[in-house]
This record gives C-alpha cells, sequence and structure tokens, in this order.
C-alpha cells in the first residue's frame, strides 16, 4: 500500500528528529525532503510540537509491539526465556538508528512545550509494559523460580535493565555491548530469581 503525505512526513520528521533534535529541525526541512511545499504540511499538522509528539507515539507503540509481539511468539517457553528474548528484540529495535535516537529524544531532552505530554505517553506505555511484566511474574511463580521476589522488585529491575541497556545501546555497538547484555542479564536473573529483598 503507497505511503500517504502524512506517512511521508512522519518518517522524514523521525530522521530529522533523530539526527539533528527538536531545535535542529525545520518543518521546512521536512517539507522540503517530503517534496511538498511548508504549507501544505500544515494540512496534516499544526506545529512542529504535534509532528514531534506524533513521532514520538510512533515510536513508542512500536517498542511496545515488539514487546508484546515478542512475549506471544515465545509464550511455550520459561519465563527466563521469554524475558531474555523480549529484552533482545526490544534492544534490536532502538538499535535501529533512528528509532532509537528519537527514543533518547523525548526520554531525556524532551521539548519544553510539549514535555509533560511526553511524560504522560510515557506513562502509558509502562502501564502496556506493566501488564506483561505482570504475565511473566505470574509465570514465574506457577514455575516457582522467582522464589521471594515480590511483584514491585522484580518490575523495578526489570525497567532499571532495559532503561539501562537502552542507554548502553547508544554507546555501544556490536561486541562491546552484547558483553555488557549478558552480564547485566546475568546480575538481574540471579537477583530475582534469588533471594529478593521487600520493597521499602
Amino acid at each position: 500500500m503507497p505511503k500517504t503525505t502524512r506517512d511521508k512526513i512522519i518518517q522524514a520528521a523521525l530522521s530529522s528528529f533523530a539526527a539533528r533534535g527538536y531545535d535542529g529541525t525545520t518543518l521546512a526541512r521536512i517539507a522540503r525532503d517530503v517534496g511538498i511545499q511548508k504549507p501544505s504540511l500544515y494540512n496534516h499538522f499544526s506545529s512542529k510540537d504535534e509532528l514531534f509528539f506524533t513521532v514520538a507515539k510512533k515510536v513508542m507503540e512500536e517498542l511496545t509491539e515488539v514487546m508484546m509481539t515478542s512475549a506471544n511468539l515465545h509464550q511455550e517457553k520459561a519465563v527466563e526465556d521469554r524475558i531474555y528474548l523480549v529484552l533482545t528484540d526490544s534492544t534490536d529495535f532502538i538499535l535501529q538508528k533512528h528509532e532509537g535516537a528519537m527514543y533518547k529524544r523525548f526520554m531525556l531532552f524532551p521539548p519544553a512545550g510539549i514535555a509533560e505530554d511526553l511524560q504522560i505517553l510515557n506513562q502509558a506505555g509502562d502501564a502496556n509494559i506493566d501488564q506483561l511484566l505482570m504475565n511473566f511474574y505470574e509465570q514465574g511463580v506457577n514455575e516457582n523460580v522467582l522464589n521471594d521476589c515480590s511483584f514491585p522488585v522484580f518490575r523495578a529491575g526489570f525497567y532499571i535493565l532495559m532503561d539501562g541497556l537502552f542507554t548502553e545501546s547508544f554507546i555501544y555497538r556490536d561486541g562491546d555491548f552484547q558483553e555488557r547484555f549478558e552480564g547485566a542479564w546475568m546480575v538481574f536473573w540471579r537477583g530475582v530469581s534469588g533471594v529478593c529483598p521487600s520493597p521499602l
């Protein structure tokens, strides 16, 4: 199915915001990349803020979809393998040049005018991921591999691991990143499958 003009604008905006950031991107440049005049862009988006938020929402939804698809694809596997594969697939997604850079920008450097909206977007994404984590937690309890680990501790450990891996993926590549991935995974899994402390 051919891409619509709106789709082309979003794709061009993703590339530009990822490479140049919010301040370094102009609507005139995006319009030029798409092959339209700047006034035509306003037929689809009212402002740069709206366009940035739309791109951020697209990346967040795609990341969540990657995680859900991975979990469903491997639902017959042991919970340890399912969590590992979800982390692998989600970091592979973040390693994509534009998606990963855009994720970093809206998570760490949100434009002031839409910072609150982006925070709400992030919270909605976390709520979807929380449902997935509860599924993993219940499977782990049923498999008797989580021992004394409570769900809040399990969830906190997962998010810290995932966010840490995403940050590492911006700095390291190939073998160096994989070494860090495996080391961090080992520490996380030993923690949640061992004797976990209760949350304070």
